[in-house]
Protein backbone atom coordinates (compact mmCIF):
# COMPACT_ATOMS: atom_id res chain seq x y z
CA UNK A 1 0.00 0.00 0.00
CA UNK A 2 3.00 2.44 1.07
CA UNK A 3 4.66 1.42 -2.15
CA UNK A 4 1.48 2.22 -4.42
CA UNK A 5 0.95 5.69 -2.79
CA UNK A 6 4.78 6.72 -3.24
CA UNK A 7 4.46 5.81 -6.97
CA UNK A 8 1.65 7.64 -7.34
CA UNK A 9 3.27 10.62 -5.67
CA UNK A 10 6.34 10.33 -7.76
CA UNK A 11 4.13 10.57 -11.11
CA UNK A 12 1.73 13.33 -9.89
CA UNK A 13 4.97 15.07 -8.97
CA UNK A 14 6.82 14.42 -12.42
CA UNK A 15 3.58 15.92 -13.92
CA UNK A 16 3.42 19.15 -11.89
CA UNK A 17 6.56 20.24 -12.83
CA UNK A 18 6.48 19.34 -16.47
CA UNK A 19 3.26 21.64 -16.79
CA UNK A 20 5.25 24.23 -14.92
CA UNK A 21 8.04 23.95 -17.26
CA UNK A 22 5.39 24.06 -20.21
CA UNK A 23 4.07 27.13 -18.52
CA UNK A 24 7.19 28.72 -18.27
CA UNK A 25 8.23 28.64 -21.56
CA UNK A 26 4.61 29.94 -23.15
CA UNK A 27 5.36 32.97 -20.44
CA UNK A 28 8.53 33.67 -21.79
CA UNK A 29 7.69 32.60 -25.63
CA UNK A 30 4.92 35.65 -25.20
CA UNK A 31 7.58 38.30 -24.61
CA UNK A 32 9.83 37.79 -26.86
CA UNK A 33 10.60 40.09 -29.96
CA UNK A 34 12.65 40.17 -33.03
CA UNK A 35 14.22 43.19 -34.74
CA UNK A 36 16.27 43.33 -38.16
CA UNK A 37 18.78 45.96 -38.50
CA UNK A 38 20.56 47.07 -41.35
CA UNK A 39 24.36 48.20 -40.34
CA UNK A 40 27.16 49.21 -42.70
CA UNK A 41 29.40 46.32 -41.29
CA UNK A 42 33.02 46.90 -42.89
CA UNK A 43 34.99 43.56 -41.74
CA UNK A 44 34.84 40.56 -39.94
CA UNK A 45 36.33 42.23 -36.97
CA UNK A 46 33.44 44.76 -37.29
CA UNK A 47 30.64 41.68 -37.41
CA UNK A 48 33.05 40.06 -34.23
CA UNK A 49 32.69 43.31 -31.78
CA UNK A 50 28.62 43.11 -32.31
CA UNK A 51 28.50 39.66 -31.98
CA UNK A 52 30.67 40.29 -28.27
CA UNK A 53 28.99 42.91 -27.11
CA UNK A 54 24.85 42.74 -27.89
CA UNK A 55 24.12 39.58 -26.32
CA UNK A 56 24.94 41.61 -23.00
CA UNK A 57 22.67 44.21 -23.29
CA UNK A 58 19.82 43.48 -20.84
CA UNK A 59 16.76 41.25 -22.48
CA UNK A 60 18.77 40.13 -25.47
CA UNK A 61 18.27 36.19 -26.13
CA UNK A 62 19.79 35.73 -29.43
CA UNK A 63 21.54 37.32 -32.14
CA UNK A 64 22.68 36.67 -35.52
CA UNK A 65 24.66 38.88 -37.58
CA UNK A 66 25.00 38.65 -41.46
CA UNK A 67 28.00 39.97 -42.83
CA UNK A 68 27.31 39.35 -46.78
CA UNK A 69 23.46 41.01 -46.15
CA UNK A 70 25.06 43.76 -43.71
CA UNK A 71 22.20 42.68 -41.48
CA UNK A 72 21.82 42.61 -37.63
CA UNK A 73 18.95 40.12 -36.41
CA UNK A 74 18.08 40.27 -32.64
CA UNK A 75 15.88 38.21 -30.48
CA UNK A 76 14.77 39.81 -27.11
CA UNK A 77 12.47 39.95 -24.26
CA UNK A 78 9.69 43.01 -25.12
CA UNK A 79 9.53 43.27 -21.55
CA UNK A 80 13.25 44.34 -20.94
CA UNK A 81 14.51 45.97 -23.92
CA UNK A 82 12.67 47.34 -26.97
CA UNK A 83 14.26 48.05 -30.53
CA UNK A 84 15.02 51.80 -29.55
CA UNK A 85 17.09 50.81 -26.36
CA UNK A 86 18.75 48.02 -29.10
CA UNK A 87 19.69 50.45 -32.24
CA UNK A 88 21.15 52.54 -29.37
CA UNK A 89 23.42 49.97 -28.29
CA UNK A 90 24.62 48.96 -31.58
CA UNK A 91 24.92 53.02 -31.82
CA UNK A 92 27.36 53.26 -28.57
CA UNK A 93 29.62 50.51 -30.69
CA UNK A 94 29.95 53.26 -33.33
CA UNK A 95 27.10 51.29 -36.06
CA UNK A 96 23.98 53.08 -37.58
CA UNK A 97 21.21 50.79 -37.27
CA UNK A 98 18.05 50.97 -39.69
CA UNK A 99 14.98 48.87 -39.18
CA UNK A 100 14.27 46.84 -41.43
CA UNK A 101 10.51 46.26 -41.73
CA UNK A 102 8.95 42.41 -41.86
CA UNK A 103 7.50 41.11 -45.05
CA UNK A 104 3.85 40.38 -44.06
Amino acid sequence: YKMKKLVIFTIVLVMGLFAGSIDAQNKRAKNDADITFSVEIDCKSCQKKIEAKIPFEKGVKDLKVDFEKQTVWILYNSKTTNANNLKDALKKLGYDAKELKKDK
